[in-house]
């Protein structure tokens, strides 16, 4: 018995001697999300998830909070809600279910700035690009600004906050997982090259208190990072340095790390930064490189190359194997000692080639 053979589902009928019809609603449903998803990128950005409640909340109530206009909220929520974020009660109220908290400025781990970020005008105009990318491997951003992802970053205040809002979604409860699983302890001072506003580093610090931690980063997030290292009541251990990794990393550290930015990076130029990271860990005794991120594996290729074609929208860089990366590693003279998988991460440690 094959899917085409399955019953009814979702009020659809589908025809047993045509399977076609149920093939035209696998697309469907595909279209579909790429609508749902762009509703809620726009009510993040309206703050709706933030005016609803843990009650049932009147769609008045909401759109006048939010200032938009009630009768489309309702479309929008209601839409949501069928598809299993928000929950409606009645008609016209609405609250809260676990996947719509997690869309909440205020959650511990919220996905918000995430789902701003897919919503951007950067966003959108690179994948209006897409198909130009298929011709010739270059990024819907390169295409639609004639820049890198970094260069356009760089001059727009707008796009770097949104994406920093993004990254910090996606490693707030990967951090916390990361750090009390991995031994940090064995290390005395460690760099978080492209940490960003500091989210991974603060959480590992927070678990650690022995340890010392640098942010390296590029200057124009400079702001942002030191603003987190006093929010996070750090100052005294953690430190941001400005710089490039693909030009020069920091010596001094027993422990580099880099989370989800690889991927962002063609070979060559995570060879060139690999190679950096070697350079900088010297004759240090005991120096480790830890590298984390998403590999594409038999258990996970139905997200982790969904993933990779974003990976090419916007960065140009792509998703790759637990083989590929250790073939980079090598060629930049390391080479993996240990490798775990932690929440939906892989954790490659790795030591200099003697």
């Amino acid at each position: 018995r094959t899917p085409m053979d399955l019953p009814l589902k979702d009020g659809r009928k589908i025809d047993p001697t045509d399977s076609s019809v149920a093939a035209r609603y696998v697309l469907n449903d595909i279209y579909c999300s790429a609508w749902l998803s762009h509703a809620i990128s726009a009510l993040c950005e309206h703050r709706v998830p933030d005016f609803v409640g843990g009650e049932p909340t009147a769609i008045e109530s909401i759109a006048k909070k939010a200032g938009l206009h009630a009768p489309t909220l309702y479309r929008a929520l209601r839409a949501l809600a069928a598809n299993g974020i928000f929950e409606e009660r009645g008609d016209g109220f609405f609250l809260h279910n676990d996947v719509s908290r997690l869309l909440c400025a205020d959650h511990p781990y919220s996905w918000s700035g995430m789902a701003r970020m897919w919503g951007h005008p950067s966003c959108m105009s690179a994948w209006m690009h897409y198909r130009k990318s298929l011709t010739d491997g270059q990024s819907g951003i390169k295409h639609a600004f004639g820049k890198t992802l970094y260069e356009h970053l760089a001059q727009d205040s707008a796009a770097t906050k949104a994406f920093s809002d993004a990254m910090i979604s996606n490693s707030a409860h990967a951090a916390v997982s990361i750090s009390r699983e991995f031994p940090f302890r064995n290390f005395k001072r460690v760099v978080d090259l492209g940490g960003g506003a500091g989210t991974l580093l603060h959480t590992i610090l927070a678990e650690n208190e022995h340890l010392e931690g640098v942010i390296f980063d590029l200057p124009e997030l400079e702001s942002l990072a030191k603003d987190s290292i006093r929010t996070a009541d750090l100052a005294s251990r953690c430190q941001f340095i400005a710089g490039n990794f693909l030009s020069e990393v920091p010596s001094g550290a027993d422990l580099y790390l880099i989370k989800n930015s690889l991927w962002n990076w063609s070979d060559d130029h995570c060879i060139e930064i690999l190679r950096n990271i070697r350079r900088a860990i010297g004759t240090t005794y005991g120096a480790r490189f830890l590298l984390i991120e998403y590999v594409i594996n038999s258990r996970n290729k139905k997200w982790t190359t969904a993933y990779d074609l974003q990976i090419l929208n916007m960065p140009g860089g792509r998703a790759r194997t637990e083989a590929e990366y250790k073939m980079l590693l090598l060629q930049a003279g390391l080479a993996v000692t240990e490798t775990d998988i932690i929440e939906d991460q892989t954790l490659m440690l790795s030591a200099p080639v003697q």
